[in-house]
């Protein structure tokens, strides 16, 4: 109930309800099989409910949490279970009251008589639209699902969805005490599970197998769903940036990229570690995966309360060029190789981004920051990988050509590529490292130390 007493305090000059829906059942296939339902991050963020069908009403004035509840027949309790009674329900959320939605305008009249304005989000469940449409008119439903921000009606209540999302966003980038112990926690069981990881790979394994394991050791930690879908590619796989299809035979000489994790009430951990295959990096592959632990000592070194990040990710991106060019992997300048973007050629994507409910968490400037403050929780996941895409097109461009020494570029094809992400809580004077705080190793040795003493093969 504190994300609402902040999130309510900011509205209050705003006026009106603030009505947010934590979502329905998503159907999957036939007539009864559905997807396994998370709230949405805003709804969590405001209740902790955790159950489909629900909504909440807040009245950022007098500080009333009402939690709004689907009525199901009371025969669901033979297939599903039964709901508690509303006192429970109010009880458990912490809230002030609990209604059925069907009771929702009439509860309206009664509690917040005279409010002109409902604050809700651009979207919401559908089996609250005809409550919403009896509280603020069938004009302004239809003006919010054309897309329009602010609306009237000729009923009581005017719908606006201008305010409600973006202060949302604004109290979500900042973490409190509590939401900073729900990613430790994930951090904490989602590192257990990249370890248990590397205790099952052997050559011969598939990438699916790897996931199961990570999978089921997060559940062990008591994490009962995970954050994001997990990326486990090896070799050449590791290349691709988002690969989910994880159905490929991990080779004896490949290295393992694993980018997963868990989350605990609802906030996700989100860790990347790249493992070799048979428990020992070769020289070829130690030499990439140091490149890119020294891209990432170097950036986290810098994070600290009024950093701009851009700033940030510009340094770490010329350390990227140095690194290559000592490798003998590119050449000529650094200004050269800046102003050909020679470093998107090895990692085309960003240094981070916030981490919270959402793997790529809310701010008001959007997933990525601006300027760190403390509060902040952000990842921080430097990456070096050879893609045939990005590689072809610079062959292909004479100005980026002249810049690369091919046959060592082409030599580190097969390797695919490395990352290495950890989250970071930015505090008042620096910051702290949720991942190195889970235990989670990530020196080379300390990978090999570990493989060496648990995997399956050694």
């Amino acid at each position: 109930m504190i994300h609402a007493c902040i999130a309510t305090g900011l509205l209050i000059h705003a006026g009106g309800l603030i009505y947010v829906s934590g979502g329905d059942l998503q159907h999957r296939n036939g007539a009864d099989v559905y997807y396994k339902f998370r709230p949405s991050s805003n709804f969590a963020y405001l209740t902790g409910v955790t159950e489909p069908g629900f909504a909440c009403l807040l009245d950022p004035e007098t500080q009333r949490f009402t939690l709004v509840a689907p009525k199901v027949p009371e025969d669901a309790a033979v297939w599903w279970g039964g709901l508690p009674s509303l006192d429970q329900l109010a009880e458990q959320a912490g809230a002030d009251a609990c209604i059925y939605a069907e009771d929702l305008p009439s509860y309206v009249q009664r509690h917040h008589a005279g409010q002109a304005q409902l604050l809700a989000l651009p979207h919401f469940a559908q089996h609250q639209q005809q409550a919403v449409q009896q509280l603020a008119g069938l004009q302004a439903l239809k003006a919010v699902q054309s897309g329009s921000t602010n609306s009237s009606s000729a009923g009581q209540i005017q719908l606006s969805t201008a305010f409600l999302e973006s202060t949302l966003h604004r109290c979500r980038a900042t973490k409190t005490a509590a939401e900073i112990g729900c990613l430790l926690e994930a951090s904490c069981g989602s590192s257990a599970a990249h370890k248990a990881m590397w205790a099952a790979c052997q050559p011969g394994i598939k990438e699916f197998q790897l996931e199961a394991a990570f999978a089921h050791a997060a559940g062990q930690a008591g994490l009962m769903q995970l954050g994001y879908p997990c990326i486990v590619g090896a070799g050449r796989n590791a290349a691709i940036l988002h690969y989910e299809r994880n159905s490929a035979t991990v080779g004896p000489n490949d290295l393992v990229l694993v980018d997963a994790g868990a989350e605990f009430r609802h906030y996700t951990a989100d860790i990347t570690r790249t493992f070799p295959a048979s428990g020992k990096f070769t020289a070829q592959q130690r030499d990439i995966y140091n490149l890119v632990l020294s891209l990432q000592q170097h950036a986290l070194a810098r994070v600290k309360p009024g950093v701009a990040w851009a700033e940030l990710q510009q340094s770490t991106r010329h350390l990227l060029l140095e690194q290559l060019q000592q490798l003998g992997i590119v050449k000529g300048s650094l200004a050269a190789l800046t102003e050909a973007g020679i470093d998107r050629v090895f990692m085309p994507h960003g240094l981070g981004h916030f981490l919270g409910l959402d793997v790529h968490d809310v701010s008001d400037v959007g997933p990525v920051p601006e300027r760190l403050e403390a509060g902040h929780v952000i990842t921080v996941e430097p990456g070096v990988y050879f893609m045939p895409l990005l590689l072809q097109r610079a062959f292909s461009d004479p100005k980026q050509a002249s810049l690369l020494v091919r046959p060592a570029v082409e030599a580190l094809a097969e390797l695919g590529g490395v990352r290495i992400e950890d989250n970071v809580l930015v505090t008042a004077d620096g910051h702290l490292n949720l991942t190195m705080a889970a235990g989670m190793p990530k020196e080379a040795d300390e990978i090999e130390a570990y493989m060496a003493a648990h995997n399956v093969q050694q």
